[in-house]
């Protein structure tokens, strides 16, 4: 690349970035690599390396921390625990942006090829990926096992449908002393501690929001097989046709990259900071339970709002932020809104400079990250139209259902099989909850977003970019969703 880094800076909470370009001594060594990245396909190295060594070693260091109950540690052991806790956050959140190129370089590559050869829809050719990455269609092995417990049982059927507090209902799944309560056990193990639907250690695990993991289970335990949205042949012919014939061998050979590729998108988040994100989070809320039973904070959750100089001092009882300033933060999180924020501070970002005299292949390597980053967000949207809201066509078809508008992770217990759901942006470890979904809008995003990879995963109708759907849509109205197109029909009630 002939981009070094990106600059990141903070402004009131919100991160704003800037790249940096490679320094000029070093663009002869990036030409040479340049040369290897396709004729090797070193992406392929990474996978390799991810499935061998870098998942098995996360997923252990994670069930190593949660083995410890932060509950039972004197003063002194909780801090040494929170700081074990940081550094393996710091380690994942490096190791995800570590795979970022393996993740996006193919697709990048694929969507720049595509969009040179047709004008048609460019989430039609991205839903041919679809089947490749079972995780983003929230299929896990943990949770085909306990599905199947569960329907083999009267009693635990009859507990799933009793209208029992759902935090309730797992904890008696838990504590059975059978296969059920262990495979019960076993996918809390897995997604339990996940992040829901950020990076952000602020924002509650799965297990915190217990309405949408029974919501969850209770689908799968009415589903006795997945639902096979794998992408057929014919599929796949009818969009080669649209291809020039000259150019179909290589439409073939970019399409298997990335459908071999596809799964690392969102596993590298699954494995890396959105688990070791909450892990972090479960020692905090320790940490913080008990400085809120001596008064030193108002509730356990605000401990997240403090710097780790700031925790340190807190935990030590030699000083840092009163009640009243960490609550304060706590409102400030809540309220704003990064659609609310400046998306430039500044000056106008200035165009690239024109990549003519560049070696072919570094030309194809910048088109292909520029093309992949540019898909993951979205420019501004006329939506001047008040009864057809507009944004990016990310997974094709249409579905007409309720608007269910979530604004916070709190409202996800509203969420009902066939919603369309309406909100600012979905991540990674949202998946838990997302195949309850008939259809998905969001305000943030593109085609490379999560709510469009994994709209196209589970073969449900996709519109995102559109920057405010969230406000132009009410809670309960009837819409009708275009994944094609990328409207949003508002329907009359």
């Amino acid at each position: 690349m002939l981009i070094d880094t990106l600059d990141f800076r903070f402004v009131n909470g919100f991160a704003y970035s800037s790249p940096v370009p490679a320094a000029e001594a070093e663009i002869p060594a990036r030409f040479r690599a340049a040369e290897d990245v396709f004729r090797n396909k070193i992406w392929r190295e990474d996978l390799a390396r991810w499935d061998r060594d870098v998942k098995p070693a996360s997923v252990k260091a994670h069930q190593a921390l949660l083995a410890v109950d932060p509950a039972t540690l004197s003063d002194d052991e909780l801090m040494t625990y929170v700081e074990r806790c940081r550094d393996n956050l710091q380690r994942m959140i490096h190791q995800h942006h570590s795979f970022n190129l393996a993740a996006i370089l193919p697709v990048g590559d694929f969507m720049a090829h595509v969009g040179a050869w047709t004008s048609l829809p460019m989430g039609e050719f991205l839903a041919l990926t679809r089947g490749s990455a079972p995780e983003s269609a929230g299929s896990f092995p943990e949770m085909d096992r306990l599905a199947e417990e569960i329907r083999n049982n009267p009693d635990a059927r009859e507990l799933l449908e009793s209208g029992q507090a759902s935090a309730d209902i797992l904890e008696l799944l838990c504590n059975e002393l059978n296969s059920l309560g262990e495979a019960t056990r076993d996918y809390l193990g897995v997604v339990g501690d996940r992040l829901l639907n950020s990076l952000d250690t602020g924002e509650p695990r799965a297990i915190e929001v217990p309405d949408a993991l029974i919501a969850r289970i209770r689908m799968a335990v009415e589903q006795h097989e997945h639902q096979d949205v794998a992408v057929t042949e014919a599929d796949v012919s009818r969009l080669r046709e649209k291809i020039p014939s000259e150019h179909r061998a290589q439409f073939d050979e970019l399409l298997d990259e990335v459908r071999l590729m596809s799964r690392l998108r969102d596993e590298r988040g699954f494995y890396s900071d959105v688990w070791a994100g909450g892990v972090m989070r479960r020692a905090l809320l320790a940490a913080g339970a008990r400085l809120a039973a001596e008064s030193r904070i108002e509730a356990a959750a605000h401990l997240v709002e403090a710097s780790y100089e700031e925790i340190q001092a807190l935990l030590s009882r030699t000083g840092g932020p009163g009640a009243v300033e960490l609550a304060e933060r706590a409102r400030y999180r809540k309220e704003q809104r990064a659609e609310n924020a400046p998306a430039e501070l500044g000056d106008p970002a200035s165009p690239p400079p024109p990549m003519d005299g560049l070696p072919p292949q570094v030309i194809r390597v910048m088109t292909a990250l520029g093309t992949a980053i540019q898909s993951l967000g979205a420019g501004p949207q006329d939506n001047r139209d008040s009864a057809v809201v507009k944004g990016i066509g990310a997974s094709p078809g249409t579905y007409s259902g309720i608007a269910r508008v979530i604004d916070s992770i709190e409202d996800l217990s509203r969420l009902e099989q066939g919603d369309v759901l309406i909100t600012a942006a979905t991540t990674d470890s949202f998946n838990i909850v997302l195949p309850l979904l008939g259809a998905i809008v969001t305000n943030a995003g593109g085609l490379l977003s999560h709510a469009a990879i994994v709209g196209r995963e589970y073969g449900i109708p996709s519109v995102v970019g559109t920057r405010n759907a969230t406000a132009q849509i009410a809670d309960g109205t009837p819409v009708t969703v275009d994944g094609t197109t990328g409207e949003v029909r508002i329907d009359a009630p």
